[in-house]
């Protein structure tokens, strides 16, 4: 049966958070399809939630920008059940579809960014700071473009400021660090938040993470920002540059509004010919692979000019910078290569080649080893009569790839060493990287089981047996082991949960094998601000001081939980309430205790020990 509210159809939920839930709804009056934020039932009560939602309709209320959520209507606070009826999007979050999406070339993630900015920047001119800019608050719509939501923690400038019992300042990955210490906090809060929103696009994963809240905010504070080119080398150095600036540790040195921010983003896709970023994006929401490897040839033949011009002006690093790059998106580029390796005398050469090997990866960092190791390799010494299924560098060969999918041979190859030599770019002469023979008699692996993951929270990256971490997603979700015992560590991308380690025996057997792995919560961090010294005493968990920080364990299947809190001081009234704790996530809640007329009045010690 459909419930009614007033004039909404209630059709079905979409969304659920710690205040509210949301449902796809029909206007009844207009004819309309709408999305309805309807708050959970046990904070109707609370006054101060109200207040959060009449703060969230009346900021985004007073904002007209394609990509910003509208707002079509707001129960009022003396309605029975306080609902914000808006736009229906159609989904998914940024978050969502960033961890399902392939990777996303910087300038793709940069025309994302334009847009984003260009929101901020219509909710700046307005007064209105967001103060929880994330992915998991922009989505997209129709698959053509972005909308940013959820302004209910916003500021407005010009409006008497407020907190309110439950409400969360922030998200702790994303918060500035102003934002954390309670300080003043202003357009470049909101642009330090859009930095971490871009690293997450370029990079795949957050800038700022830990095992709990306290360690992703001390990150932040501390201004410990791990280098974006570790975890995607083509990201590349300017690219890089904008991010810094972005989340610089004070606001004074990042850019001073998100239209400054914008302008910088649009210089930077105009390098490569993108002068429409909102088309930009269309096109790869609509087809992101195709739009990857189109503009993935076009950074390549922008950034190999960009080195050329710099290798002969022997501005080495930005060269550097502009071959590493490339390599990184295409190894194999032989222009590339030729140019890496005529820079400068041969130990210049070397120099160059470790620096563009530690930014391009793979194949360089190959050569650089070789080169290393020609004293004690020496020529090749295949027998080209050996009956060889396929070519290995000389290693140890536990560590070779195996490819289950070609069960004739022991070892395969990328293409760059499927000869059976390969000489290095100015190799000194007759030098050869050594190969071995693997022949099909060879002892080898045939019987591998299908291992399938299956984790919780999704937003995870796994490593096995030590291995580079992956992101979990539809391109990798499952593994082929050798029976046996293995370990397994899952490293959470969500706020929500600490990163997980398990060792488990995988049996023998057809099939696949499942593991199925719950990662513990983080715990909550509630804050109490009140007027007065005061002891905070929380249901079931732990007690703490007001205006500090107290850590609230977090079951880890509910994720969140609703806890009384009661607030006592001496010769004041006490405090009891409820405040809704999310996993990982800072919440305050502002509490004012009334003097206590009946309190007996402190009495004074005279000397001698008598009392007055």
């Amino acid at each position: 049966m459909i419930r009614t509210l007033e004039k909404y159809e209630l059709l079905e939920e979409i969304g659920h958070g710690g205040m509210a839930t949301v449902f796809r709804a029909r206007d009844t009056n207009l004819d309309r399809m709408v999305a309805l934020k309807l708050m959970h039932p046990h904070l109707r009560g609370a006054k101060e939630a109200r207040a959060r939602f009449r703060r969230e309709a009346q900021s985004v209320a007073r904002l007209r920008h394609p990509r910003i959520l509208e707002i079509y209507d707001y129960s009022g606070e003396g309605s029975d059940e306080s609902y914000i009826s808006a736009e229906l999007l159609t989904g998914p979050t940024l978050k969502a579809y960033v961890e399902q999406a392939p990777e996303m070339p910087s300038e793709i993630a940069a025309c994302f960014g334009i847009e984003i900015a260009r929101a901020l920047a219509a909710a700046h001119e307005k007064g209105i700071i967001h103060r929880d800019v994330k992915p998991e608050n922009i989505l997209l719509h129709e698959a053509r473009c972005l909308k940013l939501t959820d302004f209910g923690i916003a500021d407005m400038v010009d409006s008497q400021s407020m907190t309110a019992t439950g409400q969360i300042l922030g998200s702790p990955g994303h918060m500035a660090p102003e934002q954390i210490e309670g300080q003043h906090t202003d357009a470049r809060t909101d642009v330090f938040a859009l930095g971490t929103v871009l690293y997450f696009l370029a990079a795949g994963r957050l800038p700022f993470t830990g095992k709990n809240p306290h360690q992703i905010l001390k990150r932040i504070l501390d201004g410990d920002i791990p280098d974006p080119l570790r975890f995607r080398p083509a990201i590349g150095g300017r690219f890089k540059a904008i991010l810094l600036k972005a989340m610089a540790k004070l606001p004074a040195d990042r850019y001073q509004s998100a239209t400054e921010l914008e302008q910088a983003l649009c210089a930077y896709v105009g390098e490569i010919g993108i002068d429409e970023p909102e088309r930009e994006v269309a096109r790869f929401l609509a087809d992101p692979k195709a739009v990857q490897v189109e503009t993935n040839t076009k950074i390549v033949a922008a950034e190999t000019a960009l080195g050329k011009r710099a290798q002969a002006e022997n501005r080495r690093d930005d060269a550097n910078d502009a071959f590493g790059r490339v390599l990184a998106i295409d190894e194999k580029n032989e222009d590339v290569l030729a140019l890496v390796s005529s820079m400068g005398r041969a130990a210049d050469r070397t120099k160059s080649l470790q620096r563009v090997g530690a930014i391009a990866g793979t194949v360089l960092a190959a050569v650089l080893v070789a080169w290393g190791a020609s004293t004690l390799v020496g020529p090749s010494t295949v027998d080209p009569a050996a009956d060889v299924a396929d070519a290995a560098i000389v290693q140890d060969r536990d560590a070779a790839d195996h490819d289950a999918s070609a069960p004739d041979a022991a070892v395969v190859l990328d293409d760059a060493w499927s000869s059976d030599a390969f000489v290095a770019p100015d190799a000194p002469p007759g030098f050869e990287i050594a190969v071995r023979p693997i022949h099909r008699d060879d002892p080898v692996i045939t019987v591998l089981r299908r291992v399938i993951f299956s984790p919780d929270p999704a937003q995870v990256e796994i490593s096995v047996d030590g291995q580079t971490q992956r992101a979990y997603g539809s391109a990798f979700n499952s593994v082929d082991l050798v029976p046996g015992r293995h370990r397994f560590r899952f490293h959470s991308t969500h706020a929500c949960c600490a990163d997980g380690e398990i060792e488990r025996d995988i049996p023998s057997g057809e099939g696949p094998y499942t593991i199925a792995h719950v990662l513990p919560s983080r715990p909550a961090l509630l804050i109490v601000r009140t007027n007065v010294p005061a002891d905070v005493v929380i249901t079931g968990g732990p007690r703490g001081r007001a205006r500090t920080p107290i850590e609230v364990p977090i079951g880890p299947r509910t994720r969140s939980e609703s806890r009384t809190i009661t607030v006592t001081a001496p010769g004041h009234r006490a405090y009891t309430g409820d405040v809704q704790l999310s996993a990982g996530e800072v919440i305050t809640t502002q509490v004012t205790l009334d003097p206590d007329p009946s309190a007996p009045t402190p009495t004074e010690e005279l000397p001698g020990g008598a009392r007055e």
